[in-house]
């Protein structure tokens, strides 16, 4: 690697070579000037000097004189002194100034490169002495911390990978290793396999499409493509294909569209994120409780989407964190959906990328309603106000 010199030392030289560079102009203006000056004061210009006529009479033969030369020369040295007297004093200044300027410089190329390393918990003091600096300490402190959580989300995410899909994998080796040798062999056996080797197949497209989803969302790789379509119609096309869902589970599937309106959304969106809400509730309830999916447009005409169960509940000390990625408060029904704990983490960003707002409520042994929710803004025709 080349080695370059510091800020600090640019910056002096830098100083160094403009005061050299002014006081050079500055002597030669004076030296220019004084001539000039010298001849007018021998004209006669700022009257006789010493009150002597005579030397008027011919100036230009008392500029060569010695008294001149040595006034010259002393009016020069004068202005050298000086100069060199005031670049001095600037020059300690500017070292000055500079060196509160280079040192956080260094301070922020040394946590850099401590963040390089992956040190994410590395901090940087924002008591800069100036302002500009103490903003970029913050701004570099709220960066570290920001990949500090998304390295532990990482490693979360590996960890649970590792995890998760061991699981399907095993089962299934295991079947096909049973059924190489031959040790399955009666009808029964042999159906129970394949729902077992199609149930694991199943989770692990889950967990593929769950990555899947949410690496687009990572990368905003999500761009939403806005079409009018209703709203209603779209929630119906999700409920006919989870009936058949619910009711191989024994959940009841009821539903309630009365939004009665079109929208300008991401079909596609909206889509992928009721299904989330509507696989976590269907997968979250017992046999024989209800999953209720409903529309509706609110009194300030925003419109609602309600995916509501009666199942079990969420406790409140769990509520806080069903956002966060691979959060799962119930690790035994996760496994058995497949899923990563990613369903209401992806569902709320998709929701959010169009500018909606997705909202939670549960009560233990109660049941759980989630609302997804968008502005008046984004309904486009309001058949039930044409209706009327």
């Amino acid at each position: 690697m080349k080695k370059t010199s510091s800020f600090h030392t640019r910056l002096i030289l830098s100083y160094a070579a403009l005061l050299v560079l002014v006081m050079v102009l500055s002597i030669t203006v004076a030296d220019a000037f004084f001539i000039r000056a010298f001849k007018t004061f021998l004209a006669g210009g700022y009257g006789s000097p010493f009150g002597i006529k005579s030397m008027v009479i011919e100036p230009n033969s008392y500029l060569l004189t010695t008294t001149y030369l040595k006034f010259h020369d002393m009016m020069r040295l004068s202005v050298w002194i000086g100069g060199c007297a005031v670049m001095l004093i600037a020059l300690g200044v500017a070292s000055w100034f500079t060196r509160r300027f280079s040192q956080p410089i260094s301070g922020f190329a040394s946590f850099a490169d401590r963040i390089g390393h992956g040190d994410y918990g590395a901090q940087i003091s924002n008591n800069q002495g100036l302002r500009e600096f103490a903003e970029l300490s913050d701004s570099l402190n709220h960066m570290a911390h920001e990949l500090k959580c998304r390295d532990e989300v990482e490693q979360e995410l590996f960890s649970n990978l590792s995890h998760e899909l061991r699981t399907p994998v095993t089962v299934i080796k295991g079947y096909m290793e049973a059924l190489d040798a031959e040790l399955i062999s009666n009808p029964q056996e042999l159906h129970s396999a394949a729902e077992a080797i199609s149930q694991e197949t199943a989770n692990l497209e889950v967990m593929i499409n769950e990555l899947r989803q949410l690496a687009q969302i990572d990368n905003n790789a999500v761009m939403p493509e806005k079409s009018d379509f209703d709203v209603d119609k779209l929630l119906g096309y999700i409920w006919r294909r989870f009936a058949p869902i619910a009711a191989a589970r024994g959940v009841l599937l009821p539903h309630q569209f009365e939004a009665h309106v079109r929208v300008h959304l991401d079909r596609q969106l909206l889509d992928r994120a009721v299904a989330n809400l509507l696989s976590n509730a269907i997968t979250a309830t017992p046999s024989g409780h209800f999953v209720t999916l409903s529309s509706a447009v609110h009194e300030s005409r925003g419109v609602n989407i309600v995916v509501e169960d009666t199942g079990s509940g969420i406790p409140q000390e769990d509520l806080a964190h069903v956002f966060d990625r691979f959060f799962r408060g119930d690790r035994s029904r996760n496994r058995r959906s497949g899923g990563l704990g990613l369903g209401l983490p992806i569902a709320k960003d998709l929701v959010e990328i169009e500018g909606g707002r997705l909202d939670i409520r549960s009560t233990v042994n109660v049941g759980t309603r989630v609302t997804i929710s968008y502005p008046r803004s984004v309904i486009v025709r309001d058949e039930s106000l044409l209706a009327s």
